[in-house]
């Protein structure tokens, strides 16, 4: 019994080392027959040499018997390694369709972000309002369309044009092509903001950032304070992500029975298949993403969301039926959300610059936000000039819990009112 359990662990850890020469040789040969092939080698020849030390011997018995175990080992391997790693999941679901109202920027480097836009009512202002979506990688757009509500219409009224538009990688817009082009980036989300204000015509903008749009926006009045007329963030993301290894409010999570979460668990656990991606990737993003294509993380990304929102883990609104009031999961991207926010971390502290920006800015938190309100703070404390509204009964989505309070607050602030509710916090 100890010699069958030995063999049974030397067969595991030949298995280890074809997961590790398939990373391995992704760095030189990205081919997906010549990384199996490699993997099956690296199985065959550990696997031989570990049966060799828990089985020594030299007559005929021991060697038929290491040979059985080999193939069966790598029968077993390849059967495994077929179902788990070698086939793609079948698409499960079905991309939102974008309806006629749907328009298109081309971007100089032939990217498409597709946007709606609502033009302004009587006397034109000449800065468009443009809206950054959160996430990064959860779209707005899908989910304008599927609720038939844009939360900064009433802004027309006062002559604003208001243009809506999904960031590159999620919604409508278009995807990098990771096997060939640069990941996404901070930079690059800028970069296609400033092309968004060029094909507008606009020498300044006003940004309305809602959590991680106001993090973009943030960095684009860094590198373009000359075009930003004003910003609105709206449950704002952190200004540097570092700073925050855990920017979750404790309280903001629903208790779970053990079933709930244990079900929220396996939800989450991205299959084996993405896993061995995401390992290939450290050595070669060109043949991780020749295996995995973006449906696959797309649609278990989505799922997973929908269950964290079923389940208030965290809670986006104040409601206690958040099902009842979340919008639906639509578009998600989650490859321009994963190397958006692994670039975000690298990124140098913005903070000391953005303590000389001259721009209004007016923060806008709901105080059941499952962010915490540190975050929200250091915007107020960093922008010069910054005004901070609290706003009672309302969670992370303030335009579907509050928003006629939402209304007030933004419209009196872009129209040089006096805004209500806003107090000031001590500058440090």
């Amino acid at each position: 019994m100890k010699n069958v359990t030995l063999r049974v662990f030397s067969l595991l850890c030949a298995t280890a080392a074809a997961v590790v020469a398939w990373v391995l040789v992704a760095a030189v040969r990205p081919d997906f027959v010549v990384l199996a092939g490699a993997a099956l080698a690296a199985f065959l020849s550990s696997g031989f040499l570990l049966l060799r030390v828990v089985d020594p011997g030299t007559d005929q018995t021991i060697r038929r018997r290491r040979l059985v175990w080999l193939l069966a080992g790598a029968a077993v391997y390849m059967s495994v390694a077929q179902f788990t790693v070698g086939r793609q999941p079948p698409r499960t679901l079905d991309d939102p369709v974008a309806s006629p109202n749907v328009k298109y920027w081309t971007l100089p480097d032939g990217g498409r972000l597709a946007y709606l836009h609502t033009p302004a009512k009587g006397k034109r202002r000449d800065t468009p309002v443009v809206m950054l979506h959160g996430g990064p990688g959860i779209p707005a757009l899908p989910v304008i369309e599927a609720k038939g509500v844009r939360p900064l219409d009433f802004l027309a009224a006062d002559g604003f044009a208001v243009y809506y538009y999904d960031q590159r990688g999620a919604g409508f817009s278009s995807r990098v092509d990771l096997r060939r082009e640069d990941a996404y980036s901070v930079a690059g989300h800028v970069a296609d903001l400033e092309a968004v204000r060029a094909a507008l015509g606009a020498e300044r903008m006003v940004l309305v950032g809602h959590g991680w749009g106001a993090t973009l926006a943030a960095n684009y009045a860094l590198a373009h304070p000359e075009h930003v007329a004003r910003l609105v963030v709206i449950a704002p993301a952190p200004l540097w992500y570092p700073a925050f290894e855990e920017m979750v409010t404790p309280d903001a999570r629903a208790t779970l029975t053990e079933v709930q979460a244990s079900t929220l668990a396996l939800l989450e656990q991205p299959p084996f298949r993405l896993v061995i991606g995401r390992l290939t990737a450290t050595t070669s993003r060109k043949a991780a993403h020749t295996m995995v294509e973006d449906y696959e993380v797309d649609q278990w990304w989505t799922r997973s969301l929908e269950a964290e929102g079923r389940l208030a883990q965290p809670n986006l609104v104040c409601n206690s039926d958040p099902a009842r009031l979340l919008p639906p999961v639509l578009g998600v991207g989650y490859f321009a959300h994963s190397y958006t926010l692994a670039d975000a971390l690298q990124l140098p502290d913005p903070r000391p610059a953005l303590e000389k920006l001259q721009v209004p800015v007016l923060i806008v938190r709901g105080i059941c936000d499952y962010i915490r309100w540190e975050v929200a703070h250091e915007y107020l404390t960093t922008l010069p000039g910054a005004k901070y509204v609290a706003v009672p009964a309302g969670g992370y989505l303030l335009w579907v819990e509050q928003q006629s309070l939402l209304e007030t607050v933004v419209g009196a602030f872009l129209r040089g009112e006096e805004v209500p509710l806003a107090f000031h916090h001590p500058r440090d």
